[in-house]
């Protein structure tokens, strides 16, 4: 007559145990195995999503830098009519004031376009591109 046999995995984050042979082996290992993956300290599933949220915070710097230099340029009247800026414009006098515009032009638009929508600045989009002012 055959032996009965057993299998079993056990999974504990990135520990994995696996066995299978005779049964009466099998409930051995499995309650050594089972003691051995619970004395092993392992991070919960909200511990990991506590950290992807930090790295997302990292990541909403952008409108916290440019829109409040924006803000300022509006309000020193660099906008102001008869001058008409495009998004050049803005960023040589953002990199005037020692801001890192270096390959940022398109999340200075993002936020000038974003202005426009809000009403805090006038533009047209034109063949060469948006024009920005205030009145």
């Amino acid at each position: 007559m055959p032996e009965e046999r057993a299998h079993f995995k056990l999974r504990n984050g990135e520990i994995e145990i696996e066995y299978e042979g005779p049964l009466k082996d099998a409930n051995e290992r499995y309650k050594e195995a089972l003691d051995l993956i619970k004395s092993i300290p392992h991070k919960k599933p909200e511990e990991k999503k506590e950290g992807k949220e930090e790295e997302k915070k990292k990541g909403k710097r952008v409108p916290e830098i440019w829109s409040p230099a924006i803000d300022t340029l509006i309000q020193e009247g660099f906008f102001k009519l008869p001058n008409k800026r495009n998004k050049q414009a803005v960023v040589k006098k953002l990199e005037d004031k020692a801001l890192p515009v270096k390959g940022k032009a398109g999340i200075v638009l993002i936020t000038l376009t974003r202005k426009v929508r809000r009403g805090e600045l006038k533009g047209t989009k034109g063949p060469e591109g948006w024009t920005f002012w205030t009145e």
